[in-house]
């Protein structure tokens, strides 16, 4: 909703949430069981943050989600609506931001960008507006005429956020966001994240296996081997690290 008061333009974030949910996901990879019956609701608004150590199954929530992998059982849901096979409309719906470098390096940050912009349908005067927008929003406009070969670890992220967002998706999906960035970048890309949840209304689903880049007021679920063993909020930093240790006793 925007409001308008002597020529000043407030925007307003919608006071419900809207969620997007995975239901019931059992995965085997042959005769390993990857996750066993698996569910998540993920509120636009909020950061839902799945934390577990180094195979937990966090890369495989990912994969489904991403259309990696084709699910072998189970459901996704937006707002109660059965998602179809076809994954269309959840892409639509929501962006992606890997673990592994997907970024061309030999091209610049707006070479990648624009060629983002086109998969979806973005093209001219409707791509250079959505690059302006995204890049105004994550604060890398400094960076897009280099080839990201050139940029660091923590600037190859944000191009990487920017073209996540560049055809306004209500969810962002980020596995392991923060691997290879020093601790000082960790927190910046932290801080950033949250704004962006603030400020857009964004769901952020947020897969880790550290605990120093998440807030108190975030959701949380812990993942192990394959099953839920906790879910509630982050709280404190000390309260944080305990219930991981309670749930994953073997770190």
């Amino acid at each position: 909703m925007t409001l308008t008061a002597t020529g000043v333009t407030l925007t307003t974030q919608p006071s419900f949430a809207m969620h997007l949910s995975v239901n019931d996901i059992t995965h085997h990879y042959g005769k390993r069981c990857a996750l066993d019956q698996f569910s998540i609701s993920i509120p636009s608004g909020k950061v839902t943050a799945l934390l577990g150590p180094n195979g937990a199954g966090k890369s495989t929530v990912f994969k489904l989600l991403a259309g990696l992998i084709k699910r072998q059982s189970g459901s996704y849901h937006l707002d109660h609506t059965p998602v179809t096979d076809e994954m269309s409309h959840l892409f639509q719906k929501i962006g992606f931001v890997f673990q592994e470098q997907t970024l061309d390096m030999s091209r610049t940050g707006l070479d990648n960008l624009h060629y983002s912009a086109g998969l979806h349908g973005l093209w001219g005067l409707t791509a250079r507006d959505a690059i302006k927008r995204v890049t105004t929003l994550i604060n890398c406009e400094d960076t897009l005429k280099r080839p990201i070969r050139t940029m660091s670890g923590g600037e190859r992220r944000r191009i990487e956020i920017a073209r996540a967002l560049i055809h306004q998706p209500d969810w962002l999906l980020l596995d392991e966001p923060s691997v290879g960035l020093d601790i000082s970048s960790r927190r910046q890309l932290s801080e950033e994240l949250h704004r962006l949840v603030q400020e857009q209304h964004l769901g952020i689903l947020w897969c880790t296996h550290v605990t120093d880049e998440l807030k108190p007021e975030d959701d949380l679920v812990i993942l192990n081997q394959g099953k839920i063993c906790f879910t509630g909020h982050c709280g404190s930093p000390e309260a944080l690290l305990q219930t991981y240790y309670d749930a994953v006793p073997h770190l």
